[in-house]
């Protein structure tokens, strides 16, 4: 399998006031093609921050960044919107979802920045929303959807550009167990078709024997767990 995503000596620190709080430090490690791996720690651990540095939404202080073989360090603002639109897809705790839009309208929000026509916006949408489960949803506005629904029109919005890697931010924090299980055997499917590589982070522990792997942040370290079965 050949690396997708790679941190090399990667710091963070954010002001607080007069002083400057290490959010992570010497961060190390290489995520797989086609790999699903969920990262837990403590809250206020810096699980989102690191997710946000993959993304490129946030940069490092120091260190470097490599994801799909583009060094984010590299880029400026419009090539890390680029990289954002195209290479990896970030889906926040919240979904991120526009609720007076409807599924279609939020599903094509990425097609739209790159320029897509409508005709193959329109297959794409019908395309990834047939995947998910959601095509009788299409027209429905998402402020009537259940927060299931709302989570997986997030998934086809993040889904729609077939990225490389696949961000999640606690996806199953607001959903009853068995949700929350459907979700990540959506993520896994995901995986398994796409050979995408996701990267979920979450703070419910059952959810990592799920995973390939875990890994956990605490005190501003990532540690390796043991690889897991899939």
């Amino acid at each position: 399998m050949s690396v997708v995503v790679l941190l090399k000596d990667v710091w963070k620190t954010f002001d607080e006031g007069n002083n400057k709080v290490v959010i992570l430090r010497n961060i190390n490690a290489a995520f797989m093609k086609g790999e699903m791996i969920g990262i837990h720690g403590p809250s206020g651990s810096g699980k989102t921050t690191l997710l946000k540095l993959i993304a490129g939404l946030v940069r490092p202080d120091r260190g470097e960044v490599i994801v799909d073989g583009y060094n984010l360090n590299m880029l400026d603002e419009n090539g890390l919107a680029m990289i954002r639109n195209t290479v990896v897809s970030y889906i926040p705790q919240d979904y991120g979802v526009i609720d007076e839009f409807t599924v279609f309208e939020n599903v094509e929000i990425p097609m739209l920045v790159a320029g897509v026509d409508r005709e193959e916006r329109l297959r794409r949408v019908r395309d990834v929303l047939e995947y998910i489960g959601l095509q009788n949803k299409i027209d429905a506005r998402t402020k009537h959807l259940s927060g299931g629904e709302k989570q997986r029109v997030a998934i086809a919005r993040a889904l729609v550009m077939t990225p490389s890697v696949l961000l999640a931010d606690e996806p199953t924090a607001n959903l009853d167990w068995s949700t929350a299980l459907k979700v990540v055997d959506l993520f896994r499917k995901i995986r398994e078709d796409f050979k995408t590589t996701v990267v979920i982070v979450t703070h419910d522990p059952r959810l990592l024997d799920l995973m390939d792997r875990s890994l956990n942040l605490m005190d501003g370290y990532l540690k390796d767990a043991t690889l897991r079965r899939r």
